[in-house]
Protein backbone atom coordinates (compact mmCIF):
# COMPACT_ATOMS: atom_id res chain seq x y z
CA UNK A 1 0.00 0.00 0.00
CA UNK A 2 1.73 2.99 -1.29
CA UNK A 3 2.22 6.02 0.93
CA UNK A 4 2.94 7.98 -2.24
CA UNK A 5 -0.38 7.14 -3.89
CA UNK A 6 -1.57 10.11 -5.97
CA UNK A 7 -4.06 12.15 -3.96
CA UNK A 8 -7.63 12.48 -5.17
CA UNK A 9 -8.08 16.22 -5.78
CA UNK A 10 -11.61 17.28 -6.60
CA UNK A 11 -12.03 20.59 -4.77
CA UNK A 12 -15.56 20.16 -3.48
CA UNK A 13 -16.23 23.91 -3.60
CA UNK A 14 -14.76 24.44 -7.08
CA UNK A 15 -16.98 26.51 -9.37
CA UNK A 16 -18.48 28.59 -6.58
CA UNK A 17 -17.99 32.31 -6.37
CA UNK A 18 -15.37 33.28 -3.77
CA UNK A 19 -17.98 35.10 -1.72
CA UNK A 20 -20.16 31.99 -1.70
CA UNK A 21 -17.24 29.82 -0.59
CA UNK A 22 -16.45 32.22 2.23
CA UNK A 23 -20.11 32.36 3.28
CA UNK A 24 -20.28 28.56 3.43
CA UNK A 25 -17.02 28.19 5.37
CA UNK A 26 -18.08 30.84 7.89
CA UNK A 27 -21.05 28.65 8.90
CA UNK A 28 -19.14 25.37 9.24
CA UNK A 29 -17.62 23.77 12.31
CA UNK A 30 -13.83 23.58 12.23
CA UNK A 31 -12.04 20.40 13.30
CA UNK A 32 -8.29 20.21 13.90
CA UNK A 33 -6.35 16.95 13.95
CA UNK A 34 -2.72 16.02 14.51
CA UNK A 35 -0.54 13.67 12.48
CA UNK A 36 -1.40 10.08 13.31
CA UNK A 37 -4.84 10.92 14.71
CA UNK A 38 -7.79 8.83 13.50
CA UNK A 39 -10.75 10.84 12.25
CA UNK A 40 -13.02 7.81 12.39
CA UNK A 41 -12.90 4.03 12.06
CA UNK A 42 -14.65 1.58 9.78
CA UNK A 43 -17.97 0.69 11.41
CA UNK A 44 -18.40 4.00 13.25
CA UNK A 45 -21.75 5.76 13.03
CA UNK A 46 -22.02 8.23 10.17
CA UNK A 47 -23.73 11.59 10.61
CA UNK A 48 -21.42 14.06 8.86
CA UNK A 49 -18.96 14.63 6.06
CA UNK A 50 -15.68 16.53 6.25
CA UNK A 51 -14.01 18.89 3.80
CA UNK A 52 -10.22 19.11 4.07
CA UNK A 53 -8.93 22.66 4.40
CA UNK A 54 -5.27 21.73 4.97
CA UNK A 55 -3.23 18.60 5.58
CA UNK A 56 -3.58 15.09 4.17
CA UNK A 57 -5.38 11.90 5.14
CA UNK A 58 -4.91 8.24 4.42
CA UNK A 59 -8.03 6.21 3.66
CA UNK A 60 -7.78 2.59 4.77
CA UNK A 61 -10.35 0.10 3.56
CA UNK A 62 -10.07 -3.06 5.62
CA UNK A 63 -12.08 -6.23 5.95
CA UNK A 64 -13.70 -7.94 8.93
CA UNK A 65 -10.38 -9.62 9.80
CA UNK A 66 -8.76 -6.16 10.07
CA UNK A 67 -6.61 -6.82 7.01
CA UNK A 68 -5.85 -3.64 5.13
CA UNK A 69 -6.94 -3.88 1.52
CA UNK A 70 -6.84 -0.43 -0.08
CA UNK A 71 -5.02 2.76 0.82
CA UNK A 72 -5.06 6.12 -0.96
CA UNK A 73 -4.55 9.69 0.18
CA UNK A 74 -6.57 12.86 -0.12
CA UNK A 75 -5.72 16.50 0.48
CA UNK A 76 -7.08 20.07 0.60
CA UNK A 77 -10.45 20.62 -1.04
CA UNK A 78 -11.43 16.96 -0.87
CA UNK A 79 -14.37 15.45 0.96
CA UNK A 80 -14.26 12.63 3.52
CA UNK A 81 -17.19 10.45 4.52
CA UNK A 82 -19.25 10.91 1.37
CA UNK A 83 -19.85 7.18 0.87
CA UNK A 84 -22.51 7.12 3.60
CA UNK A 85 -23.91 10.60 2.95
CA UNK A 86 -27.33 9.47 1.78
CA UNK A 87 -27.59 6.07 3.46
CA UNK A 88 -26.44 6.92 7.01
CA UNK A 89 -24.86 3.45 7.06
CA UNK A 90 -21.79 2.82 9.25
CA UNK A 91 -18.45 4.14 8.00
CA UNK A 92 -16.98 1.96 5.27
CA UNK A 93 -13.33 2.93 5.84
CA UNK A 94 -10.86 4.14 8.45
CA UNK A 95 -9.32 7.62 8.08
CA UNK A 96 -6.04 8.72 9.65
CA UNK A 97 -4.16 12.03 9.37
CA UNK A 98 -0.80 12.01 7.59
CA UNK A 99 -0.03 15.52 8.87
CA UNK A 100 -1.54 18.15 11.15
CA UNK A 101 -4.77 19.12 9.45
CA UNK A 102 -7.80 21.39 9.50
CA UNK A 103 -11.22 20.24 8.29
CA UNK A 104 -14.76 21.54 8.07
CA UNK A 105 -17.40 19.23 9.51
CA UNK A 106 -20.82 19.31 7.81
CA UNK A 107 -23.82 17.31 8.95
CA UNK A 108 -25.29 15.05 6.30
CA UNK A 109 -28.55 17.00 6.23
CA UNK A 110 -26.73 20.31 5.92
CA UNK A 111 -24.57 19.01 3.08
CA UNK A 112 -27.65 17.89 1.16
CA UNK A 113 -28.99 21.43 1.57
CA UNK A 114 -25.73 22.81 0.18
CA UNK A 115 -26.03 20.57 -2.87
CA UNK A 116 -29.54 21.93 -3.42
CA UNK A 117 -28.43 25.56 -3.00
CA UNK A 118 -25.18 25.18 -4.97
CA UNK A 119 -25.49 22.58 -7.77
CA UNK A 120 -21.75 22.83 -8.49
CA UNK A 121 -21.12 21.03 -5.20
CA UNK A 122 -23.22 18.12 -6.42
CA UNK A 123 -21.23 17.99 -9.66
CA UNK A 124 -17.96 18.02 -7.70
CA UNK A 125 -19.25 15.28 -5.40
CA UNK A 126 -20.10 13.11 -8.41
CA UNK A 127 -16.61 13.68 -9.79
CA UNK A 128 -15.08 12.73 -6.44
CA UNK A 129 -17.07 9.50 -6.29
CA UNK A 130 -16.01 8.55 -9.82
CA UNK A 131 -12.35 9.36 -9.15
CA UNK A 132 -12.34 7.27 -6.00
CA UNK A 133 -14.02 4.34 -7.70
CA UNK A 134 -11.32 4.47 -10.38
CA UNK A 135 -8.61 4.73 -7.70
CA UNK A 136 -10.07 1.77 -5.82
CA UNK A 137 -10.17 -0.37 -8.97
CA UNK A 138 -6.59 0.55 -9.84
CA UNK A 139 -5.44 -0.27 -6.32
CA UNK A 140 -7.18 -3.63 -6.37
CA UNK A 141 -5.53 -4.49 -9.68
CA UNK A 142 -2.13 -3.37 -8.42
CA UNK A 143 -2.42 -5.34 -5.19
CA UNK A 144 -3.50 -8.39 -7.14
CA UNK A 145 -0.30 -8.21 -9.19
CA UNK A 146 1.97 -7.85 -6.16
CA UNK A 147 3.84 -10.67 -4.51
CA UNK A 148 4.06 -10.93 -0.72
CA UNK A 149 7.30 -8.98 -0.43
CA UNK A 150 5.94 -6.06 -2.45
CA UNK A 151 2.80 -5.94 -0.31
CA UNK A 152 4.92 -5.85 2.84
CA UNK A 153 7.12 -3.06 1.47
CA UNK A 154 4.07 -1.00 0.48
CA UNK A 155 2.48 -1.56 3.88
CA UNK A 156 5.63 -0.41 5.68
CA UNK A 157 5.70 2.77 3.59
CA UNK A 158 2.05 3.50 4.32
CA UNK A 159 2.56 2.85 8.02
CA UNK A 160 5.64 5.06 8.13
CA UNK A 161 3.75 7.86 6.37
CA UNK A 162 1.13 8.03 9.11
CA UNK A 163 3.12 7.05 12.19
CA UNK A 164 6.70 8.06 11.43
CA UNK A 165 8.55 11.34 11.47
CA UNK A 166 11.38 12.63 9.32
CA UNK A 167 14.82 12.98 10.89
CA UNK A 168 17.45 14.05 8.38
CA UNK A 169 17.62 11.58 5.52
CA UNK A 170 15.41 9.03 7.25
CA UNK A 171 11.92 8.52 8.55
CA UNK A 172 11.67 7.05 12.04
CA UNK A 173 8.90 5.05 13.70
CA UNK A 174 9.36 4.71 17.45
CA UNK A 175 7.12 1.71 18.06
CA UNK A 176 7.08 -0.61 15.06
CA UNK A 177 4.51 -3.42 14.88
CA UNK A 178 5.69 -6.99 15.36
CA UNK A 179 5.95 -9.38 12.44
CA UNK A 180 2.94 -11.22 13.88
CA UNK A 181 0.88 -8.01 13.86
CA UNK A 182 1.88 -7.21 10.29
CA UNK A 183 1.10 -10.78 9.25
CA UNK A 184 -2.39 -10.49 10.73
CA UNK A 185 -3.05 -7.18 9.01
CA UNK A 186 -1.77 -8.24 5.58
CA UNK A 187 -2.54 -11.93 5.47
CA UNK A 188 1.06 -12.87 4.59
CA UNK A 189 3.38 -15.14 6.51
CA UNK A 190 5.76 -13.89 9.19
CA UNK A 191 8.57 -15.54 7.23
CA UNK A 192 7.78 -13.35 4.21
CA UNK A 193 7.81 -10.25 6.41
CA UNK A 194 11.12 -11.22 8.00
CA UNK A 195 12.72 -11.87 4.61
CA UNK A 196 11.39 -8.64 3.15
CA UNK A 197 12.72 -6.53 6.03
CA UNK A 198 16.04 -8.40 5.87
CA UNK A 199 16.34 -7.78 2.11
CA UNK A 200 15.38 -4.11 2.45
CA UNK A 201 17.98 -3.73 5.19
CA UNK A 202 20.57 -5.34 2.91
CA UNK A 203 19.61 -2.78 0.23
CA UNK A 204 20.30 -0.03 2.79
CA UNK A 205 16.80 1.47 2.70
CA UNK A 206 15.54 0.31 6.11
CA UNK A 207 17.04 -0.57 9.45
CA UNK A 208 15.72 -1.85 12.74
CA UNK A 209 16.96 -0.87 16.19
CA UNK A 210 14.94 -2.46 18.97
CA UNK A 211 11.36 -1.20 18.64
CA UNK A 212 12.48 1.62 16.35
CA UNK A 213 12.18 1.31 12.59
CA UNK A 214 14.05 3.54 10.13
CA UNK A 215 13.36 4.08 6.43
CA UNK A 216 15.31 6.19 3.94
CA UNK A 217 13.64 9.22 2.41
CA UNK A 218 14.57 7.97 -1.06
CA UNK A 219 12.70 4.71 -0.48
CA UNK A 220 9.67 6.52 0.91
CA UNK A 221 9.55 8.72 -2.19
CA UNK A 222 10.07 5.86 -4.65
CA UNK A 223 7.25 3.92 -6.29
CA UNK A 224 5.61 0.87 -4.77
CA UNK A 225 7.48 -2.30 -3.85
CA UNK A 226 11.23 -2.84 -3.75
CA UNK A 227 13.64 -0.07 -4.88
Amino acid sequence: MDAKETPVSTGIFDGLEPRDQEAIRARLATVKTHKGAYLFYRGDESDAVYVVESGAFQIIIDNDANREIIVYTIGPGDIIGEMTLFTHAPRTATVVALADAVLYKISNSRFVELIHDYPAIGVNLSRALIERLVSANEMIERLGAMDGAERVADFLKALMAREGRRVGDEFVMDNRPTYYQISHRLGVSEKTIYRTVRDLAADGVVRVKGRKFFMSVSFMEAGSGRP
